[in-house]
């Protein structure tokens, strides 16, 4: 618990002076995320070399193109999947198919979504809604851990991982509506706006945590990594922000004018 509450108190700071600071800077600390938390599902997944080379300048690449939101992503993101299969076709057979479907939703699930924090950044008004999004996550996270740890009886899902619980869940949920009533009227919202964002969010949290205790479970580990101390890898820390940013980048659409 103590290597977690020291990672949470320098680690929160840092990722608020990124914030602040924008520009490349924000870049930088997304485009590191992204390919660490890469890395982590390619080891979870045994991803080839090859294909892991391919995945990270992929992922790269598209992160580039969002943040200067390049008029030419969609000719680049086809470039890269036809990239991918002359690979295979090049190496075949010692890369199939199956790996390079995994390859690929690698990138669509780490730095595709992670994109998004990129893509409302950009927007106007982004930093504010940047640090909404990350404490929105950082409540969810912080609350589901220590209410399931404490009183958390009932299993959410025990396919999936046999240490959440729905107490953790709603208590997640409860903190994000929490946070929206509190500061709804700082960002336009009426009360119902924010309860169903904070409703959304609450949720779309939950779904990614999810996810990873799916990829966790089927490579049969307990942490993606140990890059956090206390918190484990990179995807254990951030997985439910992958879900929520693009939540946040739709409801900026929405619910604000």
């Amino acid at each position: 618990m103590l290597a977690r509450i020291l990672t949470a108190v320098l680690g929160v700071p840092a990722i608020i002076i990124f914030i602040k600071a924008g520009g490349v800077a924000f870049f930088f600390l997304v485009l590191v995320v992204s390919l660490l938390g890469l890395w982590e599902y390619y080891r979870l997944t045994h991803a080839p070399q090859g294909l892991r080379i391919w995945g990270y300048v992929a992922g790269a690449l598209l992160l580039f193109e969002v943040w200067r939101e390049a008029g030419y992503f969609a000719d680049g993101t086809a470039f890269l999947l036809l990239a991918l299969l002359i690979m295979i076709l090049g190496a075949f057979p010692r890369f199939t198919f199956e790996q390079a479907g995994s390859a690929l939703l690698g990138v669509l699930y780490i730095p595709f979504l992670f994109s998004y924090m990129l893509k409302l950044y950009a927007l106007s008004g982004g930093e504010e809604y940047t640090l909404l999004t990350f404490i929105l996550t950082w409540v969810s996270d912080s609350l589901a851990f220590l209410v399931g740890t404490r009183w958390g009886k009932h299993q959410l899902a025990l396919r999936l991982s046999p240490k959440k619980t729905w107490e953790g869940a709603v208590a997640g949920w409860f903190g994000c509506l929490l946070v929206m009533l509190f500061v709804h009227t700082w960002f336009g919202l009426s009360m119902w706006q924010a309860l169903a964002l904070g409703t959304f969010v609450g949720l779309a949290a939950e779904v990614g945590d999810l996810v990873e205790s799916a990829l966790k479970r089927q490579a049969q580990v307990k942490d993606s990594g140990n890059i956090l101390p206390g918190h484990g890898g990179i995807l254990d820390r951030f997985d439910a922000l992958l879900f929520v940013a693009p939540v946040m980048y739709a409801a900026r659409f929405w619910l604000w004018h």
